[in-house]
């Protein structure tokens, strides 16, 4: 059965290159084809510049080859600069600038892919209530540079930015737009939301980390009969209306839990109990634009 000690201690905290801890390839996203996976780290690696706020921005997509299943192919790779905030509860002004780590991708088509970057420490059940980066983005990797091509990047200790996250000369990373705002409050109301506050059911939650898209009028045909994802564009070339979904993690904060066949029972300590929520937003896409 799972080992559950809540007083034992990492040991060292974080490794000396590679993934920083629970920071590892948190985004997954495939083609509309299910011919190529996407997978990006969730921030910096300890190598490029992670763990510490705020340097660790530089986060790697990887991609892969798979269109035959069982024999997966490694083939590019590129660099996402994340976009940071200010940490308005940060006991010194040094610390208040942080990075908006991700929790989701989608692929939009082509080279385009939403993001779901965010602030952590803020929501239902938290000290603080009030979100200041929660956002479903953009980001566009025509002009990145493909670091697969230098094998020196993904060595031992390889990296490709400094320590302090600065992105190392001739490395062109992701161009990086923002697009969604979860936290516009008169948005909210309308559903009895809100960002900040008091801390009541309407309130939302911390963790988001999820994104679903889907047509408002479902999959048409194009003029000649074709389905309008096809790749010759016989249909309006993509685009259009969209249903954006996101869910929410409520981070088994409960004061009803059980675990291992509800043979282990626990009630979170905050006194919190979190339901998981779900936002929809309808929104126009560009023409191209062809969901996975």
């Amino acid at each position: 059965p799972p080992f559950y000690d809540p007083n034992r201690t990492i040991t060292p905290s974080d490794p000396q290159s590679g993934r920083t801890n629970n920071q590892g390839l948190e985004g997954l996203t495939a083609s509309r084809d299910g011919k190529t996976l996407y997978a990006l780290t969730q921030s910096a690696l300890i190598n490029d510049g992670g763990p510490d706020n705020p340097n660790r921005r530089q986060a790697r997509l990887l991609e892969y080859d798979i269109s035959n299943p069982f024999e997966p192919k490694y083939t590019h790779e590129y660099v996402v600069t994340l976009p940071l905030w200010t940490d308005p509860t940060a006991a010194k002004k040094s610390k208040a600038t942080k990075v908006a780590a991700q929790s989701e991708i989608h692929h939009l088509g082509g080279t385009q892919f939403f993001i779901l970057s965010r602030d952590s420490g803020a929501g239902r059940g938290q000290d603080s209530s009030t979100s200041i980066y929660r956002h479903i983005d953009i980001f566009d990797i025509a002009s990145a540079t493909d670091i697969k091509q230098d094998a020196s990047n993904d060595a031992i200790n390889g990296s490709i930015a400094s320590r302090t996250g600065v992105l190392d000369g001739g490395i062109v990373a992701a161009e990086y737009c923002p697009f969604l705002d979860f936290n516009v409050d008169a948005q909210l109301a309308r559903f009895g939301l809100h960002n900040g506050g008091v801390q009541d059911a309407g309130l939302l939650n911390e963790k988001w980390e999820s994104i679903a898209v889907v047509p408002v009028e479902g999959k048409g045909k194009g003029k000649k009969g074709k389905d309008d994802d096809e790749e010759d564009d016989g249909g309006d070339g993509g685009g259009g209306e969209f249903f954006i979904f996101s869910l929410s993690d409520n981070d088994f904060v409960t004061q009803d839990g059980y675990l291992n066949g509800g043979r282990f029972r626990y009630q979170d300590a905050s006194g919190f109990d979190l339901d998981n929520q779900a936002l929809v937003f309808q929104v126009s896409l560009p023409k191209g634009t062809r969901p996975s």
